[in-house]
């Protein structure tokens, strides 16, 4: 090391302690015939921890993806660290090292940055590997986007986590997307699923916003309460369980429209077939009352 590192390492290296070699090797199990690698944890004399990672190079040619194969064992090597918890806040510093015996001159870039064609605009965004980061809880909601449909994705993703969502924020999701397209229905289901809203508050929302199409749209959202239903009874592991997590959406759903519940009403949901439950959870969103929503193949029995 001491050798063929640059100057400015070796003379960090504290000369008390020595290197420690690392078990283990990151080539990929198909370059492993024409690479071999080791990799050593030194102490630098400013107290830090650093690695100095070796790559052999066996090849009889000049392979120009090496930048990028190197830059991947660095990578996979700062993963096992995380893993093993050998690493806390921050990454250790690693100084790759490269021994190539070819006949060839070597002329491939030292570095994945001399390999990108870029400007020189970019340059300061490409040598730090750094990336862009919009963090969207610190932008305004109404400066998230000009386009309404990618503003009501991005304010989604943004208080999909909030105690409360405004009803003029709400309203934004609502109404932003395209009719009857795919974003429509994925972003209602994410509404749905991910946000602290009462199927209350978001009927009230489509009603203003979509006005010819909430229900419709409240259909997708007793879809999605359902398919939660099954997959709470899918991890009980029994046809029983299903039943019985669809029966609990169908009870949250009516409570959350038609507030505290009879017994008899309890009783009567947990001990109904899937088809009832799916064709009662359909019905809710948009009943009038719990007898319309029983009413279908019950012997129309008031019981709310």
């Amino acid at each position: 090391m001491r050798e063929y590192l640059p100057r400015e390492v070796v003379d960090l290296l504290d000369p008390e302690i020595a290197p420690e070699a690392i078990e283990g090797s990151f080539v990929d199990a198909d370059a492993a015939r024409t690479q071999c690698d080791a990799l050593f944890r030194v102490r630098l004399r400013t107290g830090h921890d650093a690695r100095i990672y070796v790559l052999l190079e066996h090849k009889s040619y000049i392979d120009a993806a090496t930048p990028l194969q190197i830059l991947k064992y660095l990578v996979n090597i700062w993963l096992r660290e995380i893993e093993r918890g050998t690493v806390r806040e921050r990454l250790p510093p690693i100084i790759p090292l490269v021994f190539y015996h070819g006949s060839r001159r070597w002329t491939v870039p030292r570095s994945v940055v001399e390999m990108v064609d870029a400007p020189d605009e970019l340059q300061p965004l490409l040598r730090d590997f750094a990336y862009v980061l919009y963090d969207l809880g610190e932008i305004e909601p109404l400066r998230l986007s000009r386009a309404p449909e990618v503003l009501a994705g991005l304010l989604a993703l943004r208080v999909a986590h909030a105690d409360e969502i405004p009803a003029d924020l709400l309203d934004l999701m609502t109404g932003g997307t395209l009719a009857g397209s795919d974003f429509e229905r994925h972003l209602m289901r994410y509404i749905v699923e991910i946000m602290n809203l009462t199927p209350r508050l978001l009927e009230a929302s489509l009603r203003r916003t979509k006005p010819d199409r909430w229900e419709a749209l409240m259909g997708t959202v007793a879809e999605a309460w359902l398919e939660q239903g099954r997959s709470e009874g899918r991890a009980e592991g029994v046809a029983e369980g299903i039943e019985k997590g669809q029966a609990g959406i169908v009870l949250r759903l009516m409570e959350l429209r038609f507030g505290v519940l009879a017994d008899a009403v309890r009783d009567r949901v947990r001990g109904a077939s899937a088809p009832e439950l799916e064709a009662w959870a359909e019905r809710v969103l948009t009943a009038a009352s719990i007898d319309e929503v029983l009413a279908e193949g019950s012997g129309n029995r008031s019981l709310g």
